[in-house]
């Protein structure tokens, strides 16, 4: 089995971030490359314009995306394409603000030769015991698993050639972050698996990067409060209606 290729997306200024993550990669005998992270704040109103949509965002997301949050979505992007233009069958991308669990290299090994039967797999979940539709073991202490509701967050995850190439042409424009967006896979048509218990998880006294570049704004308005109802009821009834029937990949490993 070999290793599929690693992607880390870091800030150009968060140095310290990269030694420790370069280091803990090292540890594990995994190569990466550096994907240097697009800095929202820094960015022109013509280089927003040219993903993020007002219209998309008002119809779709409770409140107007920070330039954080537009930014980091627009770094996964840079990723998404890298695997198109290489046409990789998957990839690991993983943000630089966390801690990996031994087992990642093993599991992502494993499961990448399996890259036919998913477009995204997740590696981490903040809740230890969401509820699935269904889960199988994989190797000794972990499982793969179909949520009933795809965990939040983008710290790691393995994405295929598919599932890059449905994303970047779903989300051409985007409106919501981008890690609600692949919640929302119906929109794709992605398969989303995941692992528990986590492989990844972030580091909790690492500030936020996205945070900042500025504070992600509420919805202040009564009608912007009652849309969201709307969104969110919407939103539930496509996550008890809609499931994707591939049976899990079963992979041993070795």
């Amino acid at each position: 089995m070999s290793m599929p290729p690693v992607f880390v997306i870091n800030l150009d200024k968060s140095t310290d971030r990269m030694v420790k993550i370069s280091k803990r990669l090292s540890e594990l005998g995994i190569a990466f490359e550096r994907i240097s992270a697009v800095y929202g704040a820094d960015l022109s109103q013509e280089e927003i314009d040219k993903y993020y949509c007002p219209e998309l965002n008002k119809k779709n997301y409770r409140r107007p995306l920070g330039l954080g949050e537009i930014g980091c979505y627009i770094s996964h992007i840079k990723v998404w394409k890298a695997i198109i233009d290489r046409k990789l069958s998957c990839a690991l991308i993983l943000e630089d603000d966390i801690m990996i669990d031994e087992s990642l290299g093993q599991l992502i090994k494993a499961i990448s030769k399996s890259s036919s039967s998913f477009d995204v797999v997740k590696l981490y979940s903040k809740n230890n015991t969401p509820k699935l539709f269904d889960s199988t073991p994989f190797g000794e202490k972990h499982r793969l698993c179909r949520f009933k509701k795809i965990p939040i967050g983008n710290q790691g995850q393995l994405v295929t050639f598919s599932g890059a190439t449905n994303l970047i042409n779903t989300y051409e424009k985007f409106g919501r972050p981008v890690d609600e967006d692949i919640q929302h896979w119906w929109e794709a048509d992605i398969n989303v698996l995941g692992f528990l218990p986590s492989i990844v998880s972030p580091i909790k006294s690492a500030k936020s990067d996205i945070d900042e570049q500025g504070k992600r704004k509420g919805a202040t308005t009564f009608m912007g409060f009652v849309k969201n109802i709307v969104r969110r009821v919407k939103f539930f009834f496509f996550l008890k209606t809609k499931r994707k029937n591939q049976p899990l990949p079963k992979v041993k490993l070795v």
